[in-house]
């Protein structure tokens, strides 16, 4: 007697979605390729630049270290050599915005007070970023002190304190700015940021119990 074969299964659906997908790689095996080709040099790149540039700051910070240690030993023309060393080799760096600060307070030791307040004049104009900014104006700011020009000084104290990201910062310029106005004479624009100052950060912020002691004499006076 003939058997009659069993009748076939229908194929699942997710056997026929299987089959779909494996169709579909197999048809476009060679842009999926490309993609992950594609993928993988980004992340390798990327990781190129990452580590290039923590490898140069490392360095520059290195570099600025040993550019303190000649400053701090009193080797002027050595330290001055270095630091613009730094700065130039090290572009876009903290360590590099940190050297020409640096090299500026040489030029002050060394009695190039002109010298400083041109270069910094230079370095404030390309408006260095956070706390650099601020840094670079009080720096100047002490330049042309030094240079005798006080009435100009006071300005970029304020604008020092304008640009500092940080309370301390802050308060330091704007105590500089009240202390140059009052030596040119201006005792109420000196009031008035130490006012402003005292009003603006509570008693226990370092340095403005200070402030409360020199709003005191000019008021008495």
């Amino acid at each position: 007697m003939a058997t009659t074969a069993a009748p076939q299964q229908p194929e699942s659906n997710g056997s026929a979605e299987q089959t779909h997908f494996l169709a579909w790689l197999v048809a476009r095996q060679k842009q999926i390729g490309i993609v992950l080709g594609t993928i993988f040099v980004v992340g390798l790149v990327t990781w190129y630049v990452v580590e290039s540039g923590r490898r140069k700051q490392t360095q520059a910070m290195e570099a600025l270290d040993q550019a303190r240690m000649a400053m701090e030993s009193g080797n002027y023309p050595a330290a001055s050599a270095a630091f613009q060393k730094v700065s130039q080799a090290y572009s876009g760096t903290d360590a590099a915005y940190e050297a020409v600060l640096a090299l500026n307070q040489v030029r002050l030791l060394s009695g190039q007070a002109q010298l400083a307040v041109d270069e910094l004049k230079k370095f404030v104009a390309t408006n260095p970023p956070g706390a650099f900014g601020s840094a670079a104006h009080s720096h100047l700011a002490i330049a042309l002190e030094n240079s005798g020009k006080v009435a100009d000084a006071t300005a970029e104290y304020v604008k020092a304190a304008d640009l500092a990201p940080e309370a301390f910062r802050q308060i330091d310029a704007l105590l500089n700015a009240a202390r140059t106005y009052r030596a040119a004479g201006k005792d109420k624009e000196a009031a008035a940021i130490l006012e402003g100052l005292i009003k603006k950060y509570p008693k226990e912020q370092a340095g403005v119990a200070e402030a409360q002691v020199r709003l005191a004499e000019i008021t008495k006076a």
